[in-house]
């Protein structure tokens, strides 16, 4: 079953973007998904407008635009297989993004990066309001690929795991590689129980206790992987006790990982607003590509620009 339909490519970074897009159209061929080179180029401010004649905006929008169309020109692919088409807009880069995604139903979005404040704040608005997951590519020169997924095998969250991991074993499936995952786990009250005055918890105690959560958070892990179809010796777990983002972190460095797939929305109640301290924290300080995912039902808050 192909995993996607219809994907949505921008460079928002000059680097790497041809090998990135070779990628991408690479994957729609193996989907038989539609693939739209979409780039936007900036709209002037009401400043800017006032300080101008509007004839000399539209030749610096002109212009602009066609430096931007032989940009993705150079992006699209040498072969003429697939469904393959190119816009350009004007806007801010993240919203025309999401924007776009809510007209045209992408299940993908794909964007590079130059790694610069600019860039950084579109893929945060990305990874908080874009519906489908996003792929934020940046430069490997590994062999072989390695997939972490990221996971919390909480019963809130069971949706979102199992998109997660259908996501990083999608990946696996097209190009091989390695599939690993992770959970970080931690005791309730660990740090209450062995400094308070009111319980006389003993060394052997706590020791018992935090074996038990460990056993019970990987039985919980080891029916996640079950339930989500995947053959349980495909993956190489990593269960670890400690914060979320520093673990992951820890195993992204140590197995050299170059794609990591996570969920980015938090247990708000309040659908796109809130994008998790983990995930922010993650995606800041890792230097591998990653696919951020949302839960099913994700409605973004500017669905309304939907036309």
């Amino acid at each position: 079953m192909h995993r996607f339909t219809n994907i949505l490519f921008c460079p928002l970074g000059d680097k790497h973007n041809p090998a990135a897009a070779r990628r991408v159209a690479d994957l729609a061929a193996r989907n038989d998904a539609e693939l739209t080179l979409f780039g936007v180029i900036a709209e002037p401010s009401r400043l800017q407008r006032a300080l101008h004649r509007a004839d000399y905006i539209d030749a610096i929008r002109e212009a602009e635009a066609r430096a931007l169309t032989t940009k993705l020109a150079r992006c699209a692919p040498d072969t003429t297989a697939g469904r393959i088409e190119t816009r350009i807009t004007a806007g801010s880069p993240s919203l025309s993004i999401i924007e776009r995604v809510l007209i045209a139903d992408h299940d993908l979005v794909v964007v590079t990066t130059d790694e610069d404040d600019e860039d950084r704040a579109d893929i945060k608005r990305l990874l908080r309001k874009c519906p489908c997951p996003v792929w934020v590519i940046r430069p490997t020169r590994a062999r072989v690929q390695r997939v972490l997924a990221a996971v919390n095998p909480e019963p809130s969250e069971t949706e979102l795991n199992r998109t997660i991991l259908e996501l990083a074993s999608s990946m696996v499936d097209e190009y091989g590689g390695e599939l690993h995952v992770v959970h970080a786990w931690k005791l309730y009250g660990e740090a209450t129980i062995g400094s308070s005055a009111f319980m006389h918890t003993s060394a052997a105690e706590i020791d018992a206790l935090l074996e038990r959560e460990r056993a019970t958070h990987r039985q919980a892990l080891d029916d996640l992987l079950t339930a989500s179809g995947v053959e349980s010796e495909s993956w190489r777990i990593h269960l670890e006790k400690g914060p979320p983002a520093e673990i992951v972190r820890a195993i992204v460095a140590k197995h050299r990982i170059n794609l990591l797939v996570m969920g980015t929305v938090a247990r708000t109640g309040v659908a796109g607003l809130i994008m998790g301290n983990t995930a922010e924290a993650v995606l800041n300080s890792v230097r591998c590509s990653v696919i951020a995912a949302k839960p099913p039902g994700f409605v973004s808050p500017l669905h309304l620009v939907a036309k």
